[in-house]
């Protein structure tokens, strides 16, 4: 596992053409970040453009730079010393596009790459990216481009200027396995056609590279012209052979009373293949002999005029009609911009008679209308303009998390995805569902949100968004009854580490004995939720405090509105067995009152009232599945090794925690490492959080007992890192570590790490 997971964090460089996140800054500091990705370019396949779409906190608004097969970039990001800049997420996004003008399709390829990430100035920081749009093995057939979305986050571990340099490189592999018809025609034609019984012979060179006989045809864009075979037939179906090149005369003749403006004239020639797609093979120019005869006294007409929204930032699409007597020459197309109850004039483009759209790229958001002017051959003119129109590629982002963040205005571009991860406040728990709007539409389920680790995502945005959430204290209010291994309670807030608790054995399906891993600070909160079940127990709580739903077989967070509710059934423990309740009441109840959390070595649980309850990060306690009995159906034994986590995890917690299954969590696509971390920080190992473990010198203290006969024979407090020799008894054949589900022998030496308890086996 620790190698599949090595391998998960290493691939950093790879931001521009991989896909995978793990990040975003958050801290006080100037952020240069600078690099190149090559691109192995195959005959005609290339990278056409990369355009920055958009970002988050990014100081230089810049698009990278091609350079032939290499893009080049320079991220700059500014994190200014306001506290809530921490919270901030560092992003940018760019859509890149590869190109194939070539007449092959080609596999995208990235599972074989060379990386290298050098990071300056021997900071330590973090990048990750997030790719969309683009498959491993995915065709770019001949003549088609593809685009996709690669975004960068950053995460510093210090401050300071970052500098990254970071290289991959992609390959193109030719699909092989099928066979291809292309097609080649001269681009120059001179010839009298003035006159209907001449005609222009054009040879058009084909290749059959299939291992079979194919067939194919030819057509024309333009009314004027039309095609004969050599033998002065209509065109119909040619047959070539495989593997064959074949030269094919047509011959090009015009049609009676066709009337020509101007001495030359365009045309498209398609080339169709059975099976193929039809394409162009190009424009033909063909030189003609003026008729001086021809007047033209009636200007052109061009109508519906219109701008079309495209969710390419800052790209409009113009399309218009157009017609003339004698032909049309070329469009103008002029765009203006409303500001100020003026009309400025942004952009003059020219396009040739044949195409009745273009695209005006590079425009802000803003009021635009569109002039269309038509020109034919003649020199006559007529216009017509679109109405104007507001175009917005930038939409808003709001977010309003009450006691969390990241609160503030942000942007995102149209048909882009937002991403953030809320957060809460210091003694206080995420949000255990968000309410967003776009536009004017409230969203239900096209969003993703997860309540453990805070990480949002809404994809295809098309409208100003709106966040809102509010972040609550967490556990059982104080009063709550907590069981004792000896079968007697105490008061939560009176719960210390070297208390030996019942709690519930999820590989038995029993109870157990365990000494608490984690206790929480003391902490107060303005209202909790009171519970009423079947049996009239009750129990108080606030935050997002789970419970074992039987008819799911999963721990839920009584915040989860869809499944914790009015007639839920609940399981509760009843001496060593289980009993089945339901949910009949639930009250929100205004009152200051303090609150307080325990859970237990290896299984976090406790039996607080009767029921078994644990910690709402339900990711990691529904780590495996349950059966009826609370039971693990399965246990996968891989695990991530505590290198990963040192940085931010004491070894005692990884231990007690079994930190190292966050392995699983990962091979599910449950969170990231990243995800994890800011989990731990956030809630786990902060100082206003954790109530520390017993301490002398200094130095960690746990307790340590020894049952023989349900009767502790020894219990000593012993400091973290030391051995314990266990003890040999008559008839005691090992001893059962309930803190590790672990047999050791009779007088082996046991490493203390956590509170551990021995029982004894026979």
């Amino acid at each position: 596992m620790k190698e599949r997971v090595s391998f998960f964090i290493s691939i950093i460089a790879l931001f521009l053409f991989t896909g995978i996140s793990i990040g975003y800054a958050s801290y006080t500091q100037n952020i240069n970040t600078t690099g190149f990705a090559t691109f192995k370019k195959n005959g005609k396949v290339y990278i056409s453009s990369a355009i920055l779409t958009s970002y988050q906190n990014l100081q230089n608004i810049e698009n990278p730079i091609i350079e032939e097969n290499c893009l080049r970039f320079n991220l700059n990001f500014n994190v200014p010393t306001e506290n809530e800049a921490l919270q901030r997420e560092y992003s940018a996004t760019y859509n890149i596009t590869i190109t194939n003008d070539s007449f092959y399709d080609y596999y995208y390829v990235y599972s074989d790459f060379s990386q290298e990430l050098i990071l300056g100035n021997e900071q330590d920081g973090n990048i990750s990216y997030e790719i969309d749009g683009i498959e491993d093995k995915e065709l770019i057939h001949s003549k088609e481009s593809k685009t996709f979305s690669v975004t960068i986050y950053l995460i510093p571990n210090d401050f300071g200027d970052y500098n990254i340099t970071g290289s991959a490189e992609i390959d193109l592999e030719q699909k092989k396995e099928e066979g291809r018809l292309l097609g080649s025609i001269e681009k120059n034609i001179r010839g009298d056609l003035t006159n209907p019984s001449y005609y222009v012979p054009i040879v058009v060179t084909i290749v059959n590279t299939y291992e079979e006989e194919k067939n194919f045809t030819f057509s024309l864009s333009n009314k004027y012209f039309y095609l004969l075979d050599e033998n002065n037939n209509n065109i119909e179906n040619y047959t070539i052979s495989a593997n064959e090149t074949r030269e094919v005369t047509v011959l090009l003749k015009v049609y009676e009373n066709s009337k020509f403006a101007t001495d030359s004239q365009s045309m498209n020639i398609y080339f169709e293949g059975n099976g193929e797609k039809k394409y162009s093979m190009g424009v033909v120019n063909v030189s003609v002999i003026k008729d001086e005869t021809i007047t033209d006294i009636e200007p052109p007409t061009v109508e519906n005029v219109e701008g079309h929204f495209t969710s390419e930032k800052g790209t409009i699409e113009v399309s218009y009609d157009g017609n003339d007597n004698v032909g049309i020459s070329h469009y103008i197309i002029e765009t203006y911009k409303k500001q100020d109850n003026e009309n400025i004039l942004i952009s003059t483009t020219q396009t040739i008679a044949d195409e009745n759209s273009t695209q005006i790229k590079g425009l802000e958001d803003g009021t635009y209308f569109f002039k269309v002017t038509a020109v034919d051959t003649k020199g006559l003119t007529s216009n017509s303009e679109s109405t104007p129109k507001e175009y917005r590629w930038t939409m808003n982002v709001t977010i309003n998390i009450t006691q969390g963040g990241p609160n503030g205005n942000y942007t995102v571009n149209y048909g882009e995805t937002f991403t953030t991860t809320i957060t809460a406040n210091q003694n206080r728990t995420l949000p255990g569902s968000l309410t967003i709007t776009m536009g004017e539409e409230t969203l239900e389920n096209n969003y993703t949100y997860n309540n453990n680790s805070g990480r949002l995502t809404i994809p295809n945005v098309t409208g100003d968004l709106n966040i809102q959430g509010s972040t609550t204290g967490g556990c059982l209010i104080e009063g709550t009854k907590v069981k004792l291994a000896s079968g007697k309670t105490k008061n939560i807030e009176d719960i210390q580490y070297d208390d030996l608790l019942l709690v519930w054995n999820y590989e038995t399906g029993k109870v157990t004995k365990e000494y608490p891993i984690w206790i929480e600070k003391e902490k107060e909160v303005e209202q909790y939720t009171k519970i009423t079940f079947s049996d009239n127990t009750k129990i108080e709580v606030t935050g997002n405090h789970a419970f074992f739903a039987s008819k799911l077989r999963r721990f839920i967070s009584y915040k989860d509105e869809k499944n914790f509710q009015i007639g839920t059934a609940i399981l509760k423990e009843s001496h060593n067995k289980l009993k089945e309740v339901y949910v009949t009441k639930i009250e929100i109840i205004n009152k200051k009152v303090k609150y307080y959390f325990v859970a237990s070595t290896r299984y976090y649980n406790i039996i607080s009232n009767d029921f078994i309850t644990t910690d709402g990060y339900t990711d990691i306690t529904n780590l495996y599945p349950f059966d009826n009995n609370i039971k693990w159906e399965k246990h996968n034994n891989i695990i991530i090794d505590y290198s990963y986590l040192e940085d931010v995890l004491p070894y005692y917690l990884y231990k007690g925690f079994r930190a190292g299954e966050l392995a699983v969590l990962l091979e599910q696509n449950k969170t990231d490492i990243s995800s994890f971390k800011q989990y731990i920080t956030s809630f786990i190992t902060k100082n206003s959080m954790l109530k520390e473990p017993i301490k002398k010198n200094n130095k960690r203290y746990w307790t340590i007992s020894i049952e023989n006969k349900n009767k502790i024979i020894k219990k000593d407090l012993i400091k973290e890192g030391n051995y314990i020799k266990l003890p040999k008894l008559n008839k005691v054949k090992y001893w059962y570590s309930t803190s590790e589900n672990r047999k050791y022998l009779p007088e082996e030496n046991v490493q203390v790490w956590t509170g551990m308890h021995f029982e004894a086996g026979k």
